[in-house]
Parts: structure tokens; C-alpha cells; sequence
């Protein structure tokens, strides 16, 4: 009797596991419906622009399949700002409208007819605003491929800058606040373009204590590399990439409570190291953009800067990436920000002043010459601002 259980028992999984196994198989092999693209980006300098969106089956059927196109809300853009780490706002009725809200797939084909969104007054959104226009895909005589049914339209105004500022021989000085005697987690970044390098060329920082800089002893000038309480260089096969007479996004972040450390160039991140964590770092009143110290006045950066940013945070690439030509002033950890885009600078008693974008007042002086901290006088100078267009490669 045990024997007769077992072998219906054995006959039984066997029969499970064949229609299963079937089961499964008719699954896969069933056409479905989806969009071709997740996912369409738009970046354009156009007041108006013309997409298109297209949905198709995944194998032919031999009937017709009708499908419909319907505008998705706030819900579905929060699922794609939780996905991507960004902070998309949904795109406002009237920028857009969308022509033929349904389509048929014919018997034997597997594309529908593609759906038109004309994207209205981009130039008219705000700077550094990314707008997400979610669509949806629908049909009741076929099934939706799962989570394939939702593509994203994102729409991003370009952030144009054409007028920068020449840090050759000037430079920047801020007299940080004593809040910044004990930072912790930090980012430096700003647009770079360099006309020759310099060993020991000074992008940002205070000298001995977290300065961002290029080149050293026995490494080669154009070598990004931070040095003082935390030491981190670019490897080799980044340094021989990182050219002459080109714009670059750089960053450097420390995130305390992890203790890394990482170099992002173009918002890739190129170097990583654990430094420990728990570092502070002292900025306040050394804190020079484009000079060193007076020690060694030759360790400048010649060439040009943009958009130079300092943050008591450590950024996420995605927030580098998405931000290199532009940064909401009033954003969560924004020590200092400035522009360096001519539009930014005053003078006040025979002092030239670059205004800092953030809240926080950290207005820069702009000089030539010494700091001042053996007892000399600073220079002060008015900005030197040129037609140059920032363009990332």
C-alpha cells in the first residue's frame, strides 16, 4: 500500500510539474503588448518639439489589436523620481497636446501606428527644472507586458551659459563663517577649462587642509587630485583622457557616516576610496577658489571656471549629473555658490565682489596677487569675464 501511495504520489509531481512547466512556457511564448522605449528624453534649445511614441507586440497574432494612449498623473511621477533619485516636476497641461489617443496593430504586424506629442513653451520652464510627461499604454484584446506599460516623456530646458570668468592671474578669496571650522561632509565642484596646465594648478579649498587641485610632485600636471586630511588622485587612463582647451564638470565628495571619498568627472564617478569616517575639515577664511597660498603664489589655475559650487553635503551622482550647468540656490546644503557667468559681480569702497547665489551671504572678493596673510594688502580686481560657450562632451 505505502508503495502504491508513493508511485501516485511520484505520478502526481510529475503531472504538476509537466502542466506547470506548460504552463509557464505558454506564458512566455504569449505575445504581449509594450512600449518600445521606457523612457524619451528631450533636451532642445526649440521653443516647440515633435515625438513620437510607439507601442508593438512582442511576436505577431492574427488579429487586429487596437491599443490607446492616456496622460498619466503626479503618481506616476513620483514612481519615477523614486527610481531615478531625481526631483521631476509633472508637466503642466497646455505645454503639450497629443494627436491620435489610439492606434490599431494589423493582423501579422507588430508595430501600432506611432502616437505625436507636440511639446509646447520649453523655453518658457524654469532653469534646472526637468518636466515629466507620463503616458500611458492600454488594450483590451491583448495583455500588457508587465511594468512596460508606462514611458516617460522628459523634457529638460538646456541651461545655456556663454559668458565665464578668466582665472588668469585672478582669483577668488572667501572668508568663510565659523560654521565651516568643523565641516564634515562636503562636495566641491564647478565647470572647468583649462589653456595649459600647472603643476600644482589650484582649482579649490584650503592648502593643507582640502584643497582640489591638479598635478603634483612625480605626477602628471594634468592629473585631478585631492589632497591635505584626505589624499585621492584620477587613475591613469583617466588622466590621459582629461584635456587641454575642453569644458569638464568636475566634483569631489566625502560622505562622513561612510567615510568614502570619490573623484566625478563629467558626473562619472572616476575614483573611490574609504578615508574613514568622521573627518572635518576646516574652510572657514582659507578658502580660496583658483589659488593656493601665498607660500607659492604660481599655484593658480589658468584658464577659465563657471558654475563653482561648495556644499556641507556629500551629492549623489545622479544629483552631479543632473545639475552640472545649474543648482536651485535655495537646495538642501548649499554652502556657497557662484556663477562666475558676468552677471554675478559688484563693486563696493574700491572692493570688487562675486556674489554667492546661495542664501548664506558668502560673497567672494575677487583678486590679483597676494592674499595678504603675512601682512600685505590684497588687489582687488574686477572680474575678467569673456564670450565662451560651456559646452559638456
Amino acid at each position: 500500500m505505502k508503495r502504491i501511495n508513493l508511485y501516485s504520489g511520484i505520478l502526481v509531481a510529475m503531472a504538476f510539474l509537466f502542466f506547470g512547466c506548460n504552463d509557464s512556457e505558454n506564458d512566455l511564448l504569449e505575445s504581449k503588448l509594450y512600449f518600445e522605449s521606457d523612457v524619451i528624453n528631450v533636451e532642445t534649445e526649440e521653443d516647440t518639439y515633435e515625438c513620437e511614441v510607439v507601442s508593438r507586440l512582442s511576436s505577431m497574432v492574427g488579429n487586429d489589436v487596437s491599443v490607446s494612449y492616456s496622460v498619466g498623473g503626479q503618481d506616476l511621477v513620483d514612481q519615477y523620481n523614486q527610481k531615478h533619485g531625481t526631483a521631476c516636476l509633472l508637466m503642466p497641461e497646455g505645454n503639450y497636446e497629443m494627436e491620435g489617443h489610439s492606434s490599431v496593430i494589423k493582423a501579422g504586424e507588430l508595430y501600432a501606428g506611432a502616437c505625436a506629442v507636440s511639446l509646447k513653451n520649453i523655453q518658457a520652464g524654469e532653469d534646472g527644472v526637468t518636466y515629466v510627461l507620463p503616458l500611458l499604454l492600454n488594450s483590451s484584446d491583448i495583455t500588457l507586458m508587465n511594468g512596460e506599460n508606462v514611458t516617460y516623456i522628459v523634457v529638460k530646458k538646456p541651461i545655456i551659459i556663454d559668458k565665464v570668468y578668466d582665472i588668469t592671474p585672478n582669483w577668488l578669496d572667501v572668508r568663510l563663517p565659523k560654521s565651516c571650522a568643523s565641516m564634515s561632509s562636503v562636495t566641491y565642484e564647478a565647470l572647468l577649462y583649462a589653456e595649459r596646465w600647472n603643476n600644482l594648478g589650484t582649482i579649490m579649498g584650503n592648502e593643507g587642509i582640502l584643497i582640489l587641485r591638479t598635478g603634483d610632485l612625480n605626477h602628471p600636471d594634468n592629473e585631478i587630485q585631492v589632497a591635505g586630511n584626505v589624499q585621492l588622485q584620477i587613475p591613469e587612463d583617466v588622466v590621459n583622457s582629461y584635456a587641454l582647451n575642453k569644458w569638464y564638470h568636475v566634483a569631489f565628495t566625502y560622505d562622513s557616516p561612510s567615510g568614502m571619498a570619490a573623484i566625478y568627472l563629467n558626473g562619472e564617478k572616476v575614483a573611490e576610496k574609504g578615508v574613514g569616517s568622521g573627518l572635518t575639515f576646516d574652510l572657514n577664511q582659507h578658502f580660496s577658489i583658483g589659488y593656493a597660498y601665498d607660500y607659492d603664489s604660481r599655484r593658480t589655475w589658468y584658464g577659465f571656471m563657471s558654475e563653482v559650487r561648495l556644499w556641507s553635503v556629500a551629492r549623489t551622482a545622479n544629483q552631479l549629473r543632473d545639475n552640472m550647468m545649474y543648482v536651485d540656490p535655495a537646495s538642501d546644503g548649499l554652502v556657497g555658490y557662484w556663477k562666475l557667468n558676468g552677471e554675478d559681480y559688484y563693486e563696493e569702497n574700491g572692493v570688487w565682489y562675486v556674489k554667492d547665489q546661495s542664501p548664506n551671504g558668502n560673497n567672494a572678493t575677487s583678486n590679483r596677487g597676494l592674499r595678504g596673510d603675512n601682512g600685505g594688502s590684497q588687489t582687488f580686481v574686477e572680474p575678467t569675464v569673456v564670450d565662451m560657450r560651456v559646452k559638456i562632451e
